[in-house]
């Protein structure tokens, strides 16, 4: 006597369905990386990789030391380096900049100097960057090209206490301003061809994802 075998536990009908699954995956992945080579999304990401005081505890209270920038003295002196980095697929250029607007960061006390503007890979430009005419205690940089992979570091005296820097004036169109590096774009497209391939290691080593029966 024959018994019937449902539908859903047929060799055929799970063939069928793991080649359609893969072949929906594939055209997922494809479909994403038309859509972001078709529209590459800018990305500025920013850190702090210096944040530390001039003085110690002992030094501010009894005035052992002191500094002075231009024959400024700074009470509370603090070096801050600041990096800026083009994460992105394309350059950021003066354009993107909306209305001549100045990028902007606060960095939480009075900007005494910039000692340093540094920018890599070889070739590129360092921006301008000064301190806020109205705000002391923001750092500006006018409209620039920020090219693809491009990283500045800027190196600052301030005069305050530690804060955390952050960006309060982001007029760039169509870019995305981070803290930090920012997350993986292709993470998705990973994850989706990391499952296509466990699902074909699966097909070629005897279908692990039929039921029990069928293996």
């Amino acid at each position: 006597m024959m018994i019937a075998v449902p539908w859903y536990e047929t060799g055929a009908f799970w063939e069928f369905a793991i080649t359609t699954l893969v072949a929906v995956t594939f055209g997922v992945l494809g479909a994403f990386a038309t859509l972001r080579a078709a529209n590459p999304r800018r990305r500025l990401g920013y850190s702090t990789l210096t944040n530390a005081s001039l003085f110690i505890a002992s030094h501010a209270q009894t005035g052992a030391l002191s500094v002075s920038h231009n024959g400024t003295l700074v009470s509370r002196p603090r070096v801050i380096e600041l990096e800026l980095r083009n994460t992105g697929r394309r350059d950021i250029t003066s354009a993107q900049f909306h209305g001549g607007e100045a990028l902007k960061f606060d960095l939480g006390g009075d900007v005494v100097g910039v000692l340093e503007v540094t920018s890599t890979p070889s070739g590129t430009i360092a921006p301008s960057v000064s301190a806020d005419a109205t705000a002391r205690n923001v750092l500006q940089i006018p409209p620039t090209l920020l090219a693809r992979k491009q990283a500045v570091r800027v190196t600052v005296l301030l005069d305050g206490p530690q804060a955390e820097i952050r960006c309060v004036q982001a007029p760039l169109i169509d870019t995305a301003v981070r803290m930090g590096l920012p997350p993986d774009p292709l993470l998705p497209v990973r994850a989706l061809t990391l499952a296509t391939v466990i699902i074909a290691s699966s097909m070629s080593t005897g279908a692990y994802l039929m039921p029990p029966s069928l293996r």
